[in-house]
């Protein structure tokens, strides 16, 4: 692998800035590893080679004009299939848009691009993000990068095959129910998931509004905390965007004494569920790291996380109707030619184009949404979530953050079932709003990575990347290692 890869994006967009390395270079070696790991990994539906190489020269010939060298100028990133991108097709990986082009950018593309990134393509995901391994793409399935017969997670999964085979620096994921930390972890890299309202959503697919939100993937904490400096911030053109002012994410990321001032909770409901025994092990010792550099370690008690599984398929299958009660084959997307009348013209457009996990979780919705389910599943529910976050916020008075291994289980190989409650504690944090970072922690026997995950207090994000920060220099987890493809 090309030296460019391995560098860190800070000191990347440094040396792009002073001349030291050129943009076009870093972009060349970007498609270089791409043209020998894609074929294997299968992490993009779409590659601008022609139009990254002629961004990258348009940046180089600014900076020896001495113009002012934005914080990720140069920089290539990848972005997941489900984020607006004006003049390129968005897909969601489905066939549905197959043939659909963003009509302008997402608020956080428009970030990106003022920042100066590059932007190299389009990475796979689960189709309307709706899976949990990338599995239910309809154009391929992504591998595992350490290991190309298993799943890299979902539904984030290209962004994260992507950062973790070295093809890209950093990526843009959204999550839903751990979306981006599930795939994080399953793939050896940092993925983190803002509060909700801290990252604009504004052209982003829309899966469930109370939970989605876009967030980053990276190889390391403080290069996620970079990239969040740049897309976080307030934007009118999203509702529920809270208006705080612009942070950098990395100012005192490095506090070497930031464990020894907190209380880190350890969810007693852990040990209610099937845990893989090497995730147990290493998390047990990642627990005792931090007792080293002098974190207090307390035991909290939730009993609502018990129903956060039925908790999120209720709700976020609900919500799913409801947004996608606009895909109706009329006025945007696939249109059946084979419809005799209106009704007719509605059911064949999405028979035809629509995988069998968006059409179940669309039928499952509306059965929850109808008149005669509504009170007893949708509305109770709801109320159960306020259970749910009134005791998270309870366990905060004990400590300052929740700790937890990132998934309860290893990456299946494909065509197996990952258990139900394998992402508990992540689907935790988007059902309370919830900031939550997974950091690598540790290889398995068999050589896959493993991570661990930090959940805050809401807006506590810029203290949750100190945190995972500090966890990361004391892991062990060698982020400079790339899987041999």
């Amino acid at each position: 692998m090309n030296e460019i890869l391995k560098m860190k994006v800070k000191e990347l967009k440094t040396k792009i800035c002073s001349d030291e390395i050129k943009s076009e270079d870093a972009v060349k070696a970007c498609f270089e590893h791409i043209r020998k790991a894609e074929p294997k990994v299968k992490a993009f539906l779409k590659l601008n080679e022609d139009h990254s190489l002629k961004q990258a020269e348009e940046v180089d010939n600014k900076l020896k004009s001495g113009a002012k060298c934005g914080l990720l100028e140069g920089v290539p990133i990848g972005i997941k299939d489900n984020i607006m991108v004006k003049g390129e097709s968005m897909t969601s990986a489905s066939k549905y848009l197959e043939n659909y082009v963003s009509p302008y950018d997402a608020t956080v593309i428009e970030k990106l691009k003022d920042a100066g990134a590059i932007f190299v393509g389009r990475t796979n995901m689960d189709e309307f993000a709706m899976g949990g391994s990338t599995e239910t793409s309809a154009y391929q399935k992504t591998a595992n990068p350490w290991d190309i017969e298993r799943i890299p997670g979902g539904s984030s999964g290209g962004s994260a095959a992507a950062v973790a085979s070295g093809m890209v620096p950093f990526a843009l994921g959204s999550d839903t129910g751990g979306s981006i930390r599930q795939p994080a972890g399953f793939c050896g890299i940092v993925g983190y998931k803002p509060s909700y309202g801290l990252i604009s959503r504004y052209g982003a697919c829309a899966l469930a509004s109370s939970f989605d939100q876009i967030g980053t993937f990276a190889k390391d904490v403080t290069d996620a905390a970079l990239l969040t400096s740049v897309i976080a911030g307030k934007d009118y053109r999203d509702p529920v965007c809270e208006p705080n002012e612009w942070i950098d994410y990395t100012n005192d990321i490095d506090n070497p004494d930031i464990l020894k001032t907190l209380k880190i909770g350890v969810p007693k409901q852990l040990f209610d569920y099937k845990i893989d025994s090497e995730i147990a092990k290493y998390f047990n010792d990642a627990v005792n790291k931090i007792k080293l550099e002098g974190a207090e370690v307390v035991e909290i008690d939730v009993p609502a996380y018990k129903y956060v599984p039925a908790l999120y398929k209720v709700i976020m299958c609900a919500e799913v109707s409801a947004n996608i009660a606009t895909f109706d084959g009329i006025r945007y997307g696939y249109r059946s030619p084979n419809g005799i009348n209106l009704n007719d013209e509605y059911a064949k457009s999405r028979a035809e184009s629509l995988g069998y996990e968006v059409k179940k979780r669309i039928l499952f919705g509306t059965y929850v949404l109808g008149a005669k389910n509504y009170h007893r599943c949708y509305h109770q529910a709801q109320k159960v979530r306020t259970l749910l976050i009134n005791q998270i916020i309870d366990a905060y008075k004990k400590c300052d953050f929740i700790f937890s291994p990132a998934t309860l289980q290893m990456p299946v190989k494909f065509g197996e079932i990952l258990p139900e409650e394998c992402d508990i504690f992540l689907i935790a944090a988007n059902l309370a709003g919830l900031p939550g970072i997974t950091v690598p922690c540790s290889f398995t026997s068999t050589g896959m990575p493993m991570g661990v995950h930090f959940m805050g207090a809401r807006f506590s994000d810029a203290k949750l990347f100190k945190v995972a920060r500090s966890f990361e220099k004391i892991s062990g987890f060698d982020t400079s290692k790339y899987p041999v493809l």
